[in-house]
């Protein structure tokens, strides 16, 4: 077996693209020598090309081809997957086999409904119980019912989504891992409109989203947006605030560090001690307000975790903003209603705030003149 399979894979790869497309599907698991493999294997090769049997049982039929290990041919011309991608309204994070065939395919844009660009999946992407339904939300599982992604269950912190309504009757679910570990990029433009948060409109099933680039309108790459932390050499420990890293005090999540960009907190207070740290749910994220001369004021460092209206932290009045001098809580730079004020006597500089009370207002009356 051992020859025969490494003199074929060198014929095969010399073979034009089109010439590769008239390969059937691998067979998953298929026997070879006796054993079930369920994926690409590499065994019974001298060169280390991973093959696959094209019917269940290669030591009866010898029927076998290389396997692609990367995304080939359709009308995108071999584009990399995006994942996930949208296909009649339905997310996926997996390659699917919907009217292919029996051979998988994915989208190269994050939205198949409105691209129509595809390719064929590497072989190696696929295997035995390997999913091919789509995320189904709400869904149930251990009598909870959940309408985003979730570690639940899980100890590795890994997300993932159920893709039948009741998870407990029918246990299968896929991973809600994108192809690209990008973050919410805020703001983001969808149809024509500025989002500064993850948002459920136009969401087919009700998924919370962002989308990865500026202007979704234009890449169609987006994300589902995680309501919890996760992964992380954590596994998805929640987060401590406010936590040390690099000899700083951090009171909020922050991508420093991470070259996919993705924000982290660490989960104990010594980051630099400890080393833990997981992903922050995204749903903490956003901009508040655009500012003027096109900066942005991004959820600034609260002065306590938590419910920020509850801090006992007193208002410094005067304090500047921006250059200018502030004697009473403001609402500028904010999208929100809501006053707030800051921390210290210069909020450039240090960048501590937090949101007015009652009491506040009270100060702040007192530090006016009559």
């Amino acid at each position: 077996m051992a020859f025969p399979v490494a003199v074929l894979l060198y014929t095969w790869v010399f073979l034009p693209l089109a010439a590769s497309e008239v390969f059937p599907p691998c067979v998953f698991p298929f026997i070879f020598e006796g054993t079930s493999y369920s994926k690409c294997t590499t065994n019974g090769t001298k060169d280390n090309q991973p093959w696959c049997a094209i019917t269940s049982n290669y030591d009866k039929d010898h029927q076998w081809k290389p396997c692609t290990i990367t995304d080939y041919g359709g009308n995108s011309g071999g584009h990399p997957c995006v994942f996930p991608f949208i296909y009649l309204r339905h997310t996926y994070y997996t390659c699917i086999n919907k009217l292919s065939q029996g051979r998988f395919w994915c989208s190269t844009t994050g939205n198949y409904d409105k691209n129509r660009k595809w390719s064929y999946c590497a072989d190696t992407r696929l295997g035995e119980n390997y999913p091919t339904r789509a995320c189904v939300f709400p869904f149930t599982y251990e009598n909870k019912l959940y309408s985003s992604c979730t570690t639940a269950g899980r100890s590795d912190g890994r997300l993932w989504c159920s893709v039948f309504k009741n998870y407990d009757m029918n246990p299968s679910g896929a991973f809600c891992e994108p192809s690209e570990q990008a973050p919410c990029n805020f703001p983001f433009i969808y149809k024509n409109k500025s989002y500064s948060s993850c948002t459920k409109e136009g969401s087919f099933d009700g998924q919370l989203w962002c989308a990865t680039t500026p202007n979704y309108d234009k890449h169609s790459r987006w994300k589902a947006c995680a309501t919890e932390e996760y992964g992380g050499n954590s596994n998805g420990a929640p987060c401590f605030f406010p936590f040390i890293f690099k000899n700083q005090s951090y009171e909020n999540c922050t991508n420093e560090g991470e070259k996919s960009g993705r924000y982290w907190c660490a989960t104990t207070r010594h980051y630099d001690v400890d080393l833990k740290f997981s992903y922050c749910a995204d749903t903490k994220l956003g901009i508040l307000e655009p500012l003027e001369e096109g900066r942005l004021l991004t959820q600034p460092p609260l002065a306590v975790p938590g419910n920020n209206t509850d801090s006992k932290e007193q208002c410094v009045f005067p304090f500047i903003y921006k250059g200018k001098s502030y004697s009473t809580c403001t609402k500028d730079g904010l999208f929100s209603w809501k006053l707030w004020c800051s921390l210290t006597a210069n909020y450039d500089t240090n960048r501590m705030w937090k949101y007015c009370n009652p009491s506040d207002l009270q100060n702040q009356n007192s530090t006016q003149p009559y």
